[in-house]
């Protein structure tokens, strides 16, 4: 398992006129999570969507969730889960800024997957015990 100290912040991302951008956060209670997403949504005010998935390790007890916010069911907060299954107490952001052009299920999927892996694989890491 891994973690990580601070934030950090990804490339922008673009695909036909989209642009994501994601952003982690080290977290240790759901009471974090939540301010960190509001954070996240002011400084992101114009964004179309914030999608999210976080890990939380409190008590001895692993909880996890992610939302889609708004994106078509399956495409982005279950994709971003699935880069932060070996880290604990995260918080994983992928904000898009809609560009005009859909771009389908498989497009919605890879774009959120590319962007999170992108920061997950450029950020120092922390194992935990």
């Amino acid at each position: 398992m891994y973690t990580i100290e601070g934030s950090y912040r990804g490339p922008k991302y673009r695909v036909k006129k989209s642009i994501f951008i994601a952003s982690i956060y080290h977290v240790d209670s759901y009471q974090e999570v939540k301010e960190t997403l509001a954070k996240v949504g002011k400084e992101f005010r114009k964004a179309s969507h914030n999608s999210w998935a976080f890990k939380l390790l409190e008590g001895g007890e692993i909880t996890s969730d992610d939302s889609d916010d708004g994106e078509v069911k399956g495409t982005a907060g279950r994709v971003i889960a699935t880069h932060i299954e070996e880290f604990v107490n995260v918080l994983l952001v992928v904000t898009r800024f809609y560009g005009g052009i859909n771009l389908g299920k498989g497009g919605l999927i890879r774009s959120y997957s590319k962007t999170a892996l992108d920061l997950i694989t450029n950020i120092p890491k922390i194992t935990v015990d």
